[in-house]
């Protein structure tokens, strides 16, 4: 997942920040996912500037439909994953 991550960090990163965190680290990555109860990893979480969550999914995704999350966040702030 890191090289599409990654491209679409190239492609959004002047509109939003991208945070990597390691979700086994015995540590601050570690907490973080434990504290936003995500059910498996990788683990994508989208907020917006003032903290609210506007998208959750894991696992495995296409690039696509990660885009389409992002996107869907910075021109609406109201998308659901119906995972």
């Amino acid at each position: 997942m890191m090289p599409i991550v990654n491209g679409l960090e190239a492609a959004f990163g002047n509109e939003m920040a991208f945070l990597y965190m390691n979700a086994v680290d015995d540590a601050e990555g570690q907490k973080a996912f434990d504290s936003l109860s995500l059910p498996g990893h990788p683990g994508y979480v989208i907020f917006t500037p003032a903290g609210e969550e506007l998208y959750r999914s894991f696992g495995i995704l296409r690039e696509h439909n990660l885009q389409e999350a992002i996107e869907g966040a910075l021109s609406n702030p109201i998308i659901t994953d119906t995972r």
